[in-house]
């Protein structure tokens, strides 16, 4: 029944349906870079799975096509600001090998020594970098334009420079909605023909899908294959109402884990106080925050933060569906979302480190 979990996959290229006019803005900011000058720097917001990475790496790669115009699409998660310009480095076409532990000002003139044409540096989950000074240090380097996605995009503003606050102007963000479901059907329909044999669906599973996912792609195309999954488990030839209804929370509870992993360690030490000590309220949260951030941080060369600093990490969570976190500030009720869902660290006040 399943061809290819690949056609299911985040990075699978494909047509990126019922974004025109996301693409179009996309297409005018940076229409500057076909012309050898900097691109507009671009602030992409909305949920968690609705295409904003994938409009981003699709449009980047054809504007390489058509254009010398360089790109490099950087993860954030568990990057420090150094580790963003390394990675920009490394990722640039004329780029070098660079030390690790080199210092930020010498990372920041090997860039200025080597961009010699418009690049654009998209900072992928940008809610998590910690220090944002890594924006002035890129914004330093003529030719460089930044595209930062995000969830929240107000609360990272505010965590901008105002200095360079306006170069994320309104004309410059690009909001992402949700899908309707009729749309969702239209980008379901060929992961469907190209990742399954056949037809495995019946006549109104991919609208039951797409209405259940609240217009996510990304839960509903992984509830496609979480259906065929369950079907094939079930010795079925093709989707059952049953593996349909019960492919749902199989797909999310992947997701999570999958966002999970992908957080740095810190966030991931975090969540386990939420999950263990959960339902807890927010100023009960702040507390033992205090108490614990020096293990929170532990190694690698992480400095703990702030309370605003990691209330922005619990945020990032409850944007991935890993907690809840309803209410206002202090009168807020921490709990996660699956308790039986652990994070791959052994975390303990006195001690926390990766499991093996």
């Amino acid at each position: 029944m399943i061809e290819s979990k690949w056609v299911f996959d985040d990075e699978y290229p494909t047509d990126i349906l019922h974004r025109h006019e996301e693409k179009n803005s996309l297409s005018r900011l940076l229409k500057p870079a076909t012309v050898g000058n900097r691109a507009d720097d671009i602030l992409i917001h909305g949920p968690s799975g609705v295409g904003k990475t994938a409009t981003a790496r699709q449009m980047l790669r054809d504007l390489r096509q058509r254009s010398a115009v360089s790109s490099a699409l950087i993860e954030c998660s568990g990057k420090t600001g150094n580790g963003i310009l390394h990675e920009a480095i490394e990722k640039y076409p004329k780029g070098t090998m660079v030390h690790r532990n080199q210092p930020r000002e010498e990372l920041v003139a090997m860039l200025e020594k080597i961009v010699d044409g418009p690049s654009i540096v998209v900072l992928d989950e940008a809610d998590v970098i910690p220090d944002l000074d890594v924006l002035e240090d890129l914004f330093s380097v003529d030719l460089i334009s930044v595209i930062a996605i995000t969830h929240q995009h107000v609360e990272w503003l505010n965590r901008v420079d105002r200095d360079l606050r306006s170069r994320f102007h309104g004309n410059s963000q690009i909001k992402y909605r949700k899908y309707h479901v009729d749309e969702l059907v239209d980008i379901l329909e060929p992961r469907v023909e190209h990742g399954l044999t056949g037809d495995p669906t019946q006549d109104g599973h991919l609208e039951w899908i797409a209405d259940e996912t609240n217009g996510v792609a990304r839960w509903a195309i992984k509830t496609v294959l979480s259906a065929a999954e369950l079907a094939l488990e079930r010795n079925h030839d093709y989707f059952f109402d049953e593996d349909v209804a019960d492919a749902f929370e199989h797909a999310m509870q992947k997701i999570r884990k999958a966002n999970l992993r992908s957080l740095p360690l810190p966030h991931q030490r975090l969540y386990e106080i939420v999950r263990t000590i959960g339902p807890v309220s927010g100023g009960e949260m702040r507390e033992v925050y205090g108490e614990q951030k020096e293990a929170i941080f532990e190694g690698r060369g992480y400095d703990p933060v702030s309370w605003r600093q990691a209330w922005n990490y619990l945020s990032k969570m409850a944007d991935y569906d890993l907690i809840r976190m309803p209410g206002d500030t202090n009168a807020k009720q921490y709990e996660a979302t699956d308790e039986e869902l652990e994070a791959p660290v052994k975390f303990d006040p006195r001690e926390a480190t990766e499991l093996g």
